[in-house]
């Protein structure tokens, strides 16, 4: 009968004081016992491993509740959620949760969104001209990430970077394949820099001591495109440059990026600029020509490139009106006029990471707007912050938004009981599906701790 009590109750404190005495008790009597994962499908992944018995039961605990994540992340039940399963769907009808291709799969609550299947480890996918790929990068266990190809099934492919001997040794990612579908563009951190030891300074989403590369889709040959300045060691006067978010255009004639090439801005956060170069095809290898700063921020200090709108409207986000760069904006820039609009005016929330409809008539992006923890602007350390970020849907034109995904909302079908935070994403050409970065927070509630993954809804916009 002590399991026929309401497992989904959100009585945090009484949980976790059953739970311990459930502890104690499993470890003296050798029978598995209660994880302090409390998401609505709990015991669907509750797990504990014989191996454990003879544990300290802190250790125990904390060993029991790590693999009871990897369940729920991996799509794979324990032997105790398979046994109270069916109590489960007795007690709350039908249980939303399901497996596709052993990925774990949900219902959303927003009815622009279908299922959504965490595809595995990785952060800022794209897709592939045709759809059927995705781009994207993973941290290793060696501490560097690399570039990697999956289908929809969360398959990988192959990589394309790892495990090469002979260079790209560090950081690879922030990847996106041609309009051609025949090349792969990716940034990678240089291999001598003043320093080495600090891992996340060539992260694929800061970049720094990065530069662009090009490689086919089997990742056989390679190609520098990019010979940015590179500080040799510390007396070196030359600024710290970096690159991210390397874009095509839709047509493919231009490959457009975002550089770091000087110190400024809260926290040295930096100066970046918008920089472009014809994509050039000389006897099969690419080449850029004509490299150009596109677009410089007058009043701010940061600025990235998301994608177009049609020809001639750039998406872009950053601190473009003089304000912080934890509550940057996403603004339209025209390329003829170079006038720009604010989509948000909202100084305070932190607006990015866009992917826009093939048709270029809706946005979709990041917000940390419904967040229940407040950045702290003068804390230079944001990413160890704890924080919330959902999607959000837009019309380009300004006229409607709406929040697309409640991942931190203990109600909806895509709640996982963590906090979450969503980053950079993208739409399939045919519209049909949304691919993101989807950031489990594991921290507590001083200090995020936050493993990316990949994940993949069905999309229904019109």
């Amino acid at each position: 009968e002590i399991f026929r009590r309401d497992v989904f109750s959100f009585w945090e404190p009484l949980d976790e004081k059953f739970t311990e005495v459930m502890i104690h008790f499993a470890h003296c009597h050798r029978v598995q016992f209660l994880s302090l994962f409390w998401s609505r499908h709990l015991f669907a992944y509750l797990d504990y491993s014989d191996e454990l018995e003879k544990a300290p039961v802190t250790i125990a605990f904390q060993r029991a509740n790590h693999a009871t994540v990897r369940n729920l992340l991996m799509g794979r039940y324990s032997n105790m959620g398979k046994h109270y399963s069916a109590l489960i769907r007795g007690r709350k009808g039908r249980l939303d949760v399901s497996f596709r291709n052993g990925k774990r799969v949900s219902g959303t609550k927003s009815p622009h969104l279908g299922r959504v299947c965490i595809l595995g480890r990785g952060a800022r996918p794209r897709f592939s001209p045709d759809g059927k790929l995705i781009v994207f990068d993973r941290k290793n266990p060696d501490g560097f990430y690399d570039v990697y190809l999956m289908n929809l099934k969360g398959h990988i492919v192959r990589s394309l970077t790892d495990g090469r001997s002979d260079f790209l040794h560090r950081h690879n990612g922030n990847a996106t394949i041609h309009p051609s579908g025949k090349f792969v563009v990716f940034l990678s951190e240089e291999e001598h820099h003043p320093w080495l030891e600090l891992f996340w300074l060539g992260d694929p989403g800061l970049g720094l001591f990065c530069n662009l590369w090009a490689t086919d889709l089997e990742g056989r040959r390679f190609w520098k495109l990019t010979n940015i300045p590179i500080k040799r060691d510390i007396s070196d006067a030359t600024p710290v440059f970096g690159v991210v978010n390397p874009l095509f255009s839709p047509d493919g004639e231009w490959l457009l990026w975002t550089e770091r090439f000087g110190h400024g801005g809260h926290h040295n956060w930096g100066r970046w600029r918008v920089k472009r170069a014809r994509w050039m095809l000389k006897e099969g290898k690419p080449s850029l020509e004509g490299e150009e700063v596109l677009f410089v921020p007058r009043r701010g200090n940061y600025v990235t490139a998301m994608g177009f709108l049609d020809k001639s409207h750039l998406l872009i986000a950053g601190n473009l009106d003089g304000q912080h760069e934890y509550g940057m904006d996403q603004y339209v820039l025209d390329l003829a006029t170079r006038r720009l609009t604010n989509l948000h005016n909202t100084p305070k929330f932190w607006e990015e990471d866009a992917a826009i409809t093939p048709d270029g008539r809706h946005i979709i992006y990041m917000s940390n707007a419904t967040s229940r923890y407040a950045l702290n602007f003068d804390d230079p350390n944001w990413v160890a912050q704890p924080r919330e970020r959902e999607y959000w849907l837009m019309s380009a034109d300004k006229g409607h938004r709406e929040r697309l995904t409640y991942f931190n909302e203990p109600s909806a079908p895509e709640y996982l009981g963590r906090r979450i935070i969503v980053a950079a994403a993208d739409i399939s050409p045919d519209g049909k599906w949304l691919v993101g970065t989807l950031g489990i927070d594991f921290g507590d509630e001083s200090r995020a701790k936050i493993a990316l993954k990949v994940v993949l809804f069905e999309l229904n916009i019109r």
